[in-house]
């Protein structure tokens, strides 16, 4: 005689749904960090012009740095899919009628297995001259699944956890702003990509000027390249601080705790990005480039946060998933996440 089937527990659910979703963030960022340390010890060809294979077998012969540095890459690139899949799943099962929950989770997982194609492209063009654009692209679609994650995790947070009662901020960060802030947060990291794929790295001396110069016009291409890099921080650091100048009023607290995440985190990138021009050691050169891109994608994973809390204050206070009730399973979760 079969036992009856065991009651749908909400709370249950969601407890594992919100920490499935950060554990995709936590290893996209990781997968993130992983891919710049490859890309930075010239390793991305470690495994030769194979895929999925390393070097024509499943487990290669361990044999150089560069192989277990691009071994280790795919294979924690596996962890990221078995984390977007449990979160797509869980939320075609439990969640299709929350768009806010369901669009990004699929979301996420599209976007893997897109990055799976674009890494294996990376691979296969290693040593073509474009190679580079390819490097980009495969850093621009790690960054949109990053931001997919955290819109899964922001949002269950709110639908599915049991919130204090509501109260309206006083004043709101204007839309445009933090649309701006986020979208140089992204151009930063993908102009930071084309420097050094266009090994422009230490292409102008000093700083915060190019050899004295703003704008280097009769410099070279790669003196533009590594200018541009440098004005759209610099862009984005104006911004931030004005963001955080109206933060002092009274918005939603997480809100201002995402923009002030953002602004340190971005003040670190700043004083990595002046060490890698002004510090002539290869050893911290590539410690720094890596930093730099650690800081670059946490950057960026701050603004998407702050633009996901922004957004969730200016909707319904009385929005619910399944109308849940406070639940030992639920503090839990809130405790825990």
């Amino acid at each position: 005689m079969a036992s009856p089937a065991k009651p749908h527990d909400p709370a249950a659910t969601a407890r594992l749904f919100l920490r499935l979703a950060l554990g995709a963030v936590a290893t996209t960022f990781l997968m993130i960090v992983i891919g710049a340390v490859t890309r930075v010890t010239e390793s991305g060809y470690g495994c030769g012009p194979y895929w999925p294979s390393c070097n024509g077998h499943i487990i290669p012969e361990f044999e150089d740095i560069t192989v277990v540095i691009e071994y280790g890459h795919r294979l924690f690139a596996l962890i990221v899919g078995a984390f977007a899949i449990g979160v797509s799943v869980m939320a075609w099962r439990h969640y299709r009628a929350q768009p806010l929950l369901f669009t990004p989770a699929m979301l996420g997982v599209g976007l893997f297995f897109l990055q799976s194609a674009i890494g294996a492209l990376t691979v296969v063009i290693y040593t073509h001259a474009a190679h580079w654009i390819s490097v980009m692209i495969h850093l621009g679609n790690s960054m949109f699944l990053l931001a997919a994650f955290i819109v899964v995790y922001v949002n269950g947070r709110r639908l599915l956890l049991p919130q204090p009662p509501p109260r309206t901020p006083r004043f709101y960060i204007p839309p445009l702003q933090l649309v701006l802030a986020t979208t140089l947060s992204f151009m930063v990291a993908m102009i930071g990509a084309a420097v050094a794929g266009q090994n422009a790295t230490k292409a102008c001396v000093g700083y915060p000027l190019c050899s004295g110069e703003i704008f280097p016009f009769s410099q070279g291409a790669p003196q533009m390249v590594h200018m541009l890099h440098r004005l759209i921080a610099g862009a984005l650091g104006m911004l931030l601080i004005m963001m955080l100048w109206q933060a002092r009023a009274d918005v939603s607290p997480a809100l201002r705790r995402a923009l002030q995440s953002a602004f340190a985190i971005y003040f670190a990138q700043a004083v990595l990005g002046a060490s890698i021009v002004l510090v002539d050691d290869r050893d911290w050169l590539v410690i720094s480039r890596s930093l730099h891109v650690f800081f670059a994608a946490a950057t960026w994973a701050a603004m998407i946060a702050a633009s996901t809390y922004a957004w969730l204050q200016r909707l319904p206070n009385n929005l619910t998933t399944l109308a849940q009730p406070p639940s030992d399973a639920v503090r839990s979760a809130t405790t825990s996440n």
